[in-house]
């Protein structure tokens, strides 16, 4: 249930742009993006799960999340929330971490800033995504980040389906 998708392109050597409009009011959208519940149910690239996602949502609150592959293995994120705006704006820093929510050293960080724009009765969100450097960027991409992220947000399109 979406009118256009766009994987943008990269806005300069540092960041790129995520973009979709769905068929769903903002405060869900908002809500699908910040409870565990929901993002259990769609965050992971297909054919990974989510087993595991905890969420303390305020500025300095951790998301911190498991992606379980087929074969069994798990890689653990941390997110580290730095501006909240219910229903329209969500701001966090990401990298992969270990189960106890320790980061791993070496790997890039990347801040993303979500907006929520109501349109005509849908909801368009916007992710930019934010690297320190393009060296962290590149490292990224090569991990598969940009094509995971729209797999992702395909999934995301059918989850939202489902709740309509």
């Amino acid at each position: 249930m979406f009118d256009n998708q766009s994987l943008g392109p990269f806005t300069n050597e540092r960041e790129f742009t995520v973009e979709r409009q769905f068929a769903a009011p903002r405060a869900l959208m908002f809500q699908i993006f910040t409870q565990p519940e929901h993002l259990k149910r769609w965050w992971a690239p297909q054919p990974f799960t989510v087993p595991t996602c905890t969420i303390d949502l305020r500025p300095g609150g951790i998301w911190h999340y498991s992606m379980r592959s087929p074969e069994g293995q798990d890689h653990w994120g941390l997110s580290v929330y730095r501006e909240i705006v219910p229903s329209e704006k969500l701001s966090y820093t990401t990298t992969f971490a270990d189960e106890h929510a320790n980061p791993i050293e070496g790997m890039p960080e990347h801040l993303t800033t979500l907006t929520f724009t109501e349109e005509d009765g849908k909801t368009r969100v916007t992710a930019l995504v934010q690297f320190s450097s393009a060296a962290d960027l590149k490292v990224a991409t090569g991990l598969g980040m940009l094509q995971g992220m729209n797999m992702t947000w395909d999934f995301l399109v059918t989850y939202v389906h489902e709740l309509l």
